[in-house]
């Protein structure tokens, strides 16, 4: 085994070195990630993200600060609903469709189901969050 490693750096072949994303800035919670507040760096960090496209348009559950590792442990969908926020919330069933104004109670992101209050009827709703921005009334 040591003759293999000897013979592997005797022609250059060094160990492989993983690329892992950094901070270029800090970023806080709920703060969506641009390309420019990241970078990558030739590192292995355990756990961290290894590429920008896995990072971008994410979001940090916990602050990160500049020059450090950004953990893919870290990282949650970025939310479209933001609490207190209103949308327009859609029910179908049956080919009936109905459209209101809710008012988002929780935070979410595409595909989450959070609770929303109809205004016109003020009776609470659990709802998906669709990618245009828009609510699923659930039945």
């Amino acid at each position: 085994m040591r003759a293999v490693i000897a013979i592997c750096f005797a022609f250059g072949a060094g160990p492989v070195m993983a690329e892992t994303v950094f901070a270029q800035k800090t970023i806080r919670p709920r703060e969506m990630i641009t390309a420019e507040a990241i970078h990558l760096q030739d590192v292995r960090v355990a756990g961290g993200a290894r590429t920008l496209e896995d990072v971008i348009g994410s979001e940090v559950k916990h602050a990160v600060y500049a020059g450090r590792p950004i953990l893919s442990g870290n990282l949650v969908k970025a939310a479209l609903i933001e609490r207190n926020q209103v949308a327009t919330a859609v029910f179908i069933l049956n080919g009936l469709t109905i459209t209101t104004e809710a008012r988002a109670l929780e935070r979410g992101a595409a595909g989450d189901v959070i609770r929303a209050m109809n205004l016109s009827s003020k009776s609470t709703l659990r709802t998906e969050v669709l990618a245009d921005g828009s609510l699923k009334v659930l039945p």
